[in-house]
């Protein structure tokens, strides 16, 4: 497929999607079946895009043939740990969304809502369900997970967990697989294209579904990047006519994979996807840091186990705040090994704050972001960082 000319058609923004929203509707739309979709807004940006009952019903079949991968067959049980404030605790989809899970035999779980009595309970309900495959956030699964390792509890008969709608960071691969005596399975996507690419066994890279999404990794000038380079996500969808998305720019990066010898304008397999640009904390310099490092730092390499949660926040350049949730006092010197650490990664001249709090609330999607940085003009071809060790 030769897509050299395509590669000449403009980014497509979010900023562009708000602004020519009007514009972008089909010119047949009163004749189609369409429903308005918002993004969950974890970016702080939530926008609003127009979808159909076609693009959804091929989403739904990608989505069983992922479910397949996982080993989970049509009517066998699965549970979705799933789902933000507004699907779940306003129910906006109904009774439609309740008879469909009944028919399919899922079972949905509230992720907004992860307390140690809702941990506890969610064990339960597993124990009766007995799913042969589990569905997460990655944040909500690794919460879940920790509880039955600390608690030794048992949930037998999985075979499968995907994890979704978050990075699995390798620390949470290893927690989630030593939880469930199971395989991991990644699958990213989004709310705008639906499922973009997923592991069909674990660790192995996420296949692309090209038969929905034309998927190209570009970097800072733009141009497609090699196997084993990353770069930022551009998504055309390939089944929404009733608001074409063409190369969309969803905000996150990604690693090609190993199956084309050369870049290529269109990409079939992702070595992993890296996470959001905005999850990135940036230097003086204005060279970033992924967030793959401070969760790697924070929940292993400096855990002992007195930390339960954390979320670094960046202020400013010389200013960043964690907040802790702690299951025990700090050991001695810790905060001082952490800060000093951070200090060496970020600057000397950085002041890190520490805020110990009993809840960190996720965002109004329901999902929960390690570091956040309130700095304006993000410089997102910069990729640079130090190298993440593999949690396992």
């Amino acid at each position: 497929m030769d897509l050299s000319r395509f590669r000449q058609i403009p980014e497509f923004t979010r900023d562009l999607l708000r602004d020519e929203f009007e514009h972008l509707k089909s010119d047949d739309l009163a004749s189609r079946n369409w429903y308005r979709r918002t993004t969950g807004g974890s970016t702080g940006e939530p926008v609003v895009v127009l979808q159909d009952r076609l693009y959804d019903d091929v989403g739904r079949a990608v989505k069983d043939l992922h479910y397949g991968w996982a080993g989970c067959e049509p009517g066998e049980p699965l549970v979705s740990l799933w789902g933000s404030e507004r699907d779940i605790l306003m129910n906006s989809e109904g009774w439609r969304n309740k008879l469909s899970g009944f028919i399919r035999n899922q079972t949905l779980l509230n992720s907004w809502n992860m307390t140690k009595a809702d941990l506890q309970r969610y064990v339960k309900t597993l124990q009766r369900v007995e799913p042969v495959v589990i569905e997460a956030y990655a944040e909500s699964i690794y919460e879940l997970a920790r509880y039955i390792n600390e608690t030794g509890a048992r949930v037998e008969g999985v075979r499968s967990v995907i994890s979704s709608a978050g990075t699995l960071y390798p620390f949470i691969r290893h927690e989630v697989e030593s939880a469930f005596r199971c395989p991991v399975l990644n699958r990213y996507g989004s709310r705008e294209v639906g499922d973009i690419a997923a592991e069909r066994t674990s660790g192995s890279g996420l296949e692309v579904f090209s038969y929905v999404n034309l998927v190209e990794i570009v970097d800072e000038n733009g141009n497609p990047c090699g196997p084993g380079e990353e770069g930022d996500i551009l998504v055309t969808s390939l089944t929404n006519y009733t608001m074409p998305l063409i190369r969309y720019r969803l905000g996150d990066r990604a690693v090609v994979g190993a199956a084309a010898a050369t870049p290529v304008h269109s990409v079939e397999r992702l070595q992993a996807v890296t996470g959001r640009i905005l999850d990135a904390l940036v230097r003086e310099d204005g060279s970033t840091v992924p967030a793959t490092f401070f969760m790697h730092f924070l929940s292993v390499v400096h855990n002992s186990g007195w930390i339960r949660k954390t979320q670094v926040i960046q202020k400013d350049y010389n200013r960043i705040v964690i907040k802790m949730i702690t299951a025990a006092p700090p050991p001695a010197h810790a905060l001082d090994e952490i800060r000093s650490t951070l200090q060496r990664v970020m600057g000397r001249n950085c002041r890190i704050e520490f805020d110990f709090v009993d809840s960190i609330p996720p965002s109004s999607s329901g999902k929960y972001r390690y570091t956040i940085s309130h700095l304006p003009g993000l410089n997102t071809g910069a990729s640079s960082g130090p190298a993440v060790m593999d949690g396992k």
